[in-house]
């Protein structure tokens, strides 16, 4: 890091220019950290080979490939086969690829974050990335350090430096302290000249020399895995028993004849259908349908302004019950306005002792205050608290300058507003004298008061939903510096304020979906009684639950917290340990809690909750950073959309499932059974594998990618420990698979598909399977019984399985060197084509059959889930 004496006699400590900022980059880096070094593509590729079935298939090819050569025949066979397995790894490889870039692309929208910097002599808001050795940072409570630097100016600013020295305790900085990139503001504010930014941070060279973690597994991907090894089970057992039976009928039909070259090579042919069998059994594309699945649905909630940090947020998101909000920007626009006050207006105060509360409150709004005025495309961004931002612009209304009145009465000492004191203090001097300004809750405020207050024209506002604030003065002697409560005693009341910040028009309609679809919102807020009361029965949020204040809620013991927690709807003048409080006792209950939060103290409640959600405009980095998903809009309607695409998440993944082992269960039970009554086997090994590519990889992309449905919204939560196999998920598997392996082996004893030879016949019955299970698809977007919109849901369903179509179409057409297929007529694929869409009617049958009957409740949840949630 650049010295400070050489920052500024080169740069000076009062910001830098835009025409500096291209030269500094150049010269001393950009404000990122470069990437963790990862391996090659091609590296990358060859990983796939490390599968242990795709090991078994590399060695049953070396040894075709052998027997070929000494044959001089089944070269063909054998180059088809190294095609589907070349193309089987590559597209689970491009898969695997697009999704961790996905997670690249999320990553890098994290650079975005807000800075505020003094270039051209005036504050403005820049990306992160953006900030350059000798740039004037200003730092304030919440905010974290962009870079690496020295403090200048500051105002009881107090630095969390936990992620460097592990230390609990903050420190104090002074002027000219080093701070360091990736710490963060508690308290006080203050500026930062930069002096060394991206790889030249200690965050940087600490990064520099760490290796790439490694990805733990979600629940949901521990599940699915779980699911995966009983189906394993299952396809060695089938491969066993597909052996036995072909050996069997090889022995009866005079194919194995002693030890020859001949009997090597039927055996083998044995084995390589007994390993494909286990490829096509064993669900090895399930983790890249998970994959798949959570990089779409992060996608699509970026565009629907929910940023996903974290990859389990997508799983936990839909089956959150309870969701507690704050209730500014998230449930109002966040745009606050003085719309009523206790004087007429503001005056400007030039010079000598403010006369009058209009004075007073003026001086005290333009100076006892952190926030700032940009003006940006003819609009005025507030820069800090929105609430002193709301002063501040009611100031400019009434013509006063607030820069004038800080730039005359600079404070030369203050206290950062809290949750806790809930009041902000600033000592100017005026003259040669000193005052103390101090602003906050009116009641607050009035309790520091020398005389009596009357406060009911305060409790009217409230009553409101008005955000009131109330101002007093003293003057100050002997002493230089605010350095206890004591100090802010004995104060002259000069009057108060009401803020407005409206109801986002959206947040009623938000609510009641929530209530639609079990999920109980609850309110915890640090505004007055009044003000929390009238928000809450204004969006809905307050109808028969209990009403707390924070106070009260704390006095509990724990226990008493966790038994009235389920009832709670509203805590207001809560400070922020409350709502870690009531995260805790609603986790007890079995509550999966989303929790939404913006400032430094939301930490612990965002960390602790199921689901974190901070706010992307209004939110500071430390929530951020504590949080699972960033609100890009802060607002809360998109939460609800947030729930309903993690529900979908769920069920595109319960989709997919149903139609790998409908596939599973029908093509291993029918490769068993025939040879065992005397037919050849009905598949082809490349035939089989092309069935494994539709199975584990297209329709992992075809059905993972459904758009939400309205019914989502409409049911309980699932259960976090609810198996992922519900019983109509079984009901449509065991149906669905027995019509496929009685149809299938009757079409090959009878061979009413036609066909003049055994070849024609089957090529007939390995089309009609592989279209049979592109119907069948139709089937599998009907989770639970409910057909989403049949053409606007999901395009690229229909976009996919036309491709299966074609190039089965192709394959069978021109390609039966490889496929072991000859060319059918237009009439015969016209006829299996619809004598395959019999499984529509399958489908349509499994749907109407009553629900209950098989647990499985109406609204799509099972009863057991329903019943689970209600209580």
């Amino acid at each position: 890091m650049l010295g400070f004496d050489q920052i500024k006699a080169d740069l000076g400590e009062k910001g830098i220019t835009s025409e500096q900022v291209e030269n500094l980059r150049l010269r001393y880096g950009k404000n990122e950290l470069t990437p963790p070094q990862r391996d090659p593509v091609w590296k990358q590729y060859l990983r796939k080979y490390d599968d242990p079935i795709i090991k078994i298939l590399v060695i049953a090819i070396i040894i075709s490939v052998i027997v070929s050569i000494v044959e001089k025949s089944g070269l063909y066979e054998t180059i088809g086969i190294i095609l589907a397995v070349l193309l089987a790894t590559s597209i689970s490889f491009i898969m695997e690829y697009r999704s961790s870039k996905e997670f690249d692309v999320l990553y890098a929208q994290r650079e975005a974050t807000g800075i505020k910097v003094y270039r051209d002599r005036s504050m403005n808001l820049i990306p992160l990335r953006d900030v350059v050795v000798g740039d004037l940072v200003f730092l304030e409570a919440g905010d974290l350090v962009p870079a690496d630097g020295y403090t200048l100016d500051p105002f009881d600013l107090v630095i969390d430096e936990s992620s460097f020295t592990g230390e609990s305790e903050s420190v104090q900085k002074e002027h000219g302290d080093i701070t360091l990139k990736g710490t963060y503001v508690t308290c006080g504010n203050g500026h930062l000249l930069v002096g060394a930014v991206g790889d030249n941070t200690e965050m940087g060279k600490i990064a520099a020399s760490l290796s790439v973690e490694k990805t733990i597994p979600t629940p949901l991907e521990l599940k699915l895995e779980k699911l995966a090894g009983l189906i394993s089970y299952f396809g060695y057992i089938m491969a066993i028993l597909i052996v036995v039976s072909l050996f069997i009928r090889g022995i009866y039909l005079g194919e194995i004849t002693g030890f020859s070259l001949q009997t090597a090579n039927v055996i083998l042919q044995y084995f390589m259908v007994a390993v494909v069998i286990i490829v096509v059994a064993v669900p090895e594309g399930l983790p890249m349908s998970v994959a798949l699945s959570l990089s779409l649905a992060m996608r699509k909630m970026t565009r629907a302004h929910s940023l996903v940090r974290g990859i389990i947020a997508c799983e936990t998101i839909g089956s959150v019950t309870t969701i507690c909000t704050d209730k500014t920007g998230t449930l109002t626009m966040n745009q606050m306005e003085v719309v009523e006050t206790s004087i007429e207006e503001p005056r400007f105060f030039s010079g000598g002792i403010p006369e009058g509360p209009e004075e007073w409150i003026a001086l005290n709004a333009a100076v006892n205050s952190t926030a700032h005025i940009q003006e940006r495309s003819q609009q005025a961004l507030i820069i800090g608290n929105t609430t002193e931002g709301a002063l501040l612009k009611w100031l400019q209304q009434n013509h006063i300058d607030y820069l004038k009145l800080r730039d005359k009465f600079p404070p030369f000492s203050l206290i950062c507003f809290d949750g806790k004191r809930k009041r902000m203090s600033t000592l100017v001097e005026i003259g040669d004298r000193k005052f103390l300004l101090v602003k906050g809750a009116p009641d607050v405020i009035a309790s520091l008061c020398r005389e009596s207050v009357d406060l009911s024209p305060v409790a009217v506002l409230s009553s409101r939903a008005m955000r009131t604030l109330a101002f007093a003065h003293k003057e100050f002697t002997h002493k230089e510096v605010i350095d206890s409560d004591e100090s802010e005693s004995d104060l002259i009341w000069d009057g108060y304020v009401g803020i407005r910040d409206r109801i986002r028009e959206d947040v009623p309609a938000a609510i009641e979906s929530c209530k639609n679809a079990g999920i109980k919102v609850r309110m915890v807020t640090g505004d007055s009684s009044e003000t929390a009361k009238a928000i809450a029965v204004e969006t809905g949020i307050l109808t028969s639950g209990t009403f707390i204040t924070g106070s009260k809620f704390r006095e509990l013991p724990a226990e008493g917290r966790t038994t009235i927690a389920s009832s709670i709807e509203v805590i207001a003048r809560a400070e922020p340990m409350d709502k870690l409080f009531l995260v805790e006792a609603l986790q007890k209950n079995g509550h999966v809690v989303g929790v939404t939060g913006d400032g430094t103290n939301d930490a612990p409640a965002l960390k602790h909750a199921d689901v974190g959600l901070a706010m992307g405009i209004s939110g500071t980095e430390v929530a951020r950073e504590a949080s699972n998903i960033i609100l890009l809009d802060d607002s809360f309607p998109t939460i609800v959309n947030a729930v309903w695409w993690g529900r979908a998440l769920y069920e595109n993944i319960q989709r997919f499932l149903i139609f790998q082992l409908t596939i599973n269960f029908s093509a291993c039970f029918i490769v068993f059974l025939a040879p065992l009554l005397g037919y050849p086997p009905p598949f082809t090994i490349i035939q089989l594998l092309w069935i494994n590519i539709i199975m584990d990889s297209l329709a992992a992309f075809a059905l993972c990618s459904e758009n939400p449905h309205p019914d989502l919204m409409k049911r309980k939560p699932i259960q976090r420990d609810a198996p992922i196999i519900t019983p109509y998920m079984w009901r449509a598997i065991i149906i669905t698979a027995l019509f496929y392996i009685i149809v299938g082996l009757m079409v090959i004893q009878m061979g009413f598909l036609g066909g003049s030879n055994p070849g024609k016949q089957s090529t007939l019955f390995f089309s009609a399977f592989v279209l049979a299970q592109v119907w069948n698809g139709i089937n599998c977007r009907a989770i639970n019984g409910i057909m989403p919109p049949f053409f606007k849901g999901n395009p690229i369903f229909f976009g996919v399985m036309s491709l299966i179509v074609v190039t089965q179409i192709c394959l069978v057409q021109f390609g039966g060197v490889y496929m072991g297929t000859v060319p059918l007529s237009a009439d015969e694929w016209i006829s299996i084509a619809i004598l395959s869409a019999s499984v529509l009617v399958v489908g349509w049958l499994i749907r109407n059959i009553p629900n209950n009957d098989w647990g499985t409740h109406p609204s799509g949840g099972s009863s057991q889930n329903v019943k689970e949630s209600s209580t």
